[in-house]
């Protein structure tokens, strides 16, 4: 659940010491370490310390505004965090999804299938993760509905990341739990579409983009040289890409529904139509 952020920290510790026109060597000298330390650092396989954060800034002329920031990186690969206490039901997967979320500034996200998580009513995830081909037991089941309902904080709270997301027009149509589930969970659309921060878009039936599949979320992060993170959802698991010839790609991709959906006005004409007509 650290990994990621570690890794963000680390490359940016790496650009800046390139910009600064030092090697790894100069700088381990100048500090009086190994040069395997300023290795180790870059490449997140060990943490920094603040002393030694500050000393590189130092030594990398890295301005008050910056320092600041990368202080908060630091901040965020030290634990513990909300869900550790949800340790025995998450996997390491799910666990670095929730911390990608706790960071990113902006996530976009489409589902060809359902309502996405972070759009999900209780009573509506509730009934997702019970009719699943893998049903967990009531107790789990109790716990990943209220994960889920935490990590919504994210849109919510202070300081919300700008969340743009997708909808395939069969998501409004597919009646999971029920027409009074379906009913509250549409409404709950309509009323998260009014944040600022919240995009919703829905491809209708009739486009040809609706044929994806599966689900895509793409996390992006403060700072200039924050490497993005895609999520892949398939059935049975998700794949974590950070290539950036992966992540121009599904970039592209999610570009391409946007452009292939309705407006969020458009899409909200569609929501309140099909909650009518329930």
């Amino acid at each position: 659940m650290r990994s990621h952020a570690r890794r963000r920290l680390g490359t940016e510790l790496r650009l800046l010491r390139t910009a600064s026109g030092l090697s790894g060597e100069e700088v381990a000298e100048s500090c009086g370490w190994d040069q395997s330390k300023i290795s180790r650092i870059e490449t997140a396989k060990v943490a920094v310390s603040r002393h030694d954060l500050h000393r590189l800034c130092g030594i990398y002329g890295v301005c008050a505004t910056d320092v600041e920031r990368l202080e908060a990186l630091l901040i965020e690969t030290r634990g513990p965090r909300w869900w550790v206490a949800y340790s025995d039901v998450l996997d390491a997967a799910y666990e670095e999804l929730i911390a990608l979320e706790s960071q990113a500034t902006e996530i976009r996200a489409a589902n060809a299938g359902m309502i996405l998580g972070l759009l999900q009513t209780r009573d509506y995830a509730a009934a997702v993760i019970g009719s699943g081909p893998m049903i967990p037991d009531p107790e789990r089941a109790d716990a990943l509905v209220e994960i889920r309902m935490r990590r919504q904080r994210v849109l919510t709270g202070q300081n919300p990341a700008r969340f743009r997301s997708v909808l395939a027009d069969g998501a409004l149509q597919c009646e999971i739990g029920g027409r009074g589930v379906l009913t509250r969970q549409l409404a709950h659309l309509l009323e998260l579409g009014e944040l600022p921060n919240i995009d919703i878009h829905v491809i209708p039936t009739s486009s040809t983009a609706n044929a994806y599949n599966g689900g895509l979320t793409m996390f992006d992060f403060s700072g200039p040289h924050a490497p993005s993170v895609l999520f892949v959802e398939y059935h049975g698991g998700m794949l974590v890409k950070e290539d950036d010839r992966d992540l121009r790609r599904y970039r592209r991709h999610l570009d391409y529904l946007v452009a292939n959906a309705l407006s969020t006005d458009e899409s909200r004409t569609l929501i309140s139509a099909r909650m009518r007509s329930l």
